[in-house]
């Protein structure tokens, strides 16, 4: 599957992240953005650390598409490809892929895997 031609939010002209406006608006809804910055950044940290145990070619492309993540539901899209990439016999791939799926439960509750 060739992850280039998908669409991103960042694709989106007008979109601008939520964390854009950290410093705007009441106390609360900081703590609110600043808080799903920080659930952002563990989940890419996740991914990342999951992409880099998968070899060759495919572990290039996952790495690649992970650090050019700018939103959480670009993670969630492509979990199960990197879910099924990491090694099957190997006890650091599980132990990522229990990581990645408390990771994306903690950042989307209904929709983890």
């Amino acid at each position: 599957m060739d992850m280039s031609m998908e669409l991103t939010l960042r694709d989106i002209p007008a979109f601008l992240p939520p964390w854009t406006f950290a410093k705007v608006g009441r106390p609360d809804e900081r703590r609110a953005r600043q808080g799903a910055r920080r659930g952002f950044v563990d989940l890419k940290m996740s991914f990342m650390r999951a992409a880099a145990e998968v070899q060759g070619s495919e572990g290039q492309a996952l790495q690649e598409y992970v650090r050019q993540a700018a939103e959480p539901i670009e993670l969630w899209l492509m979990h199960t490809r990197l879910l099924a990439s990491l090694p099957l016999d190997h006890l650091r791939g599980d132990q990522h892929r229990q990581a990645l799926q408390e990771a994306l439960a903690r950042v989307f509750p209904m929709k983890s895997a």
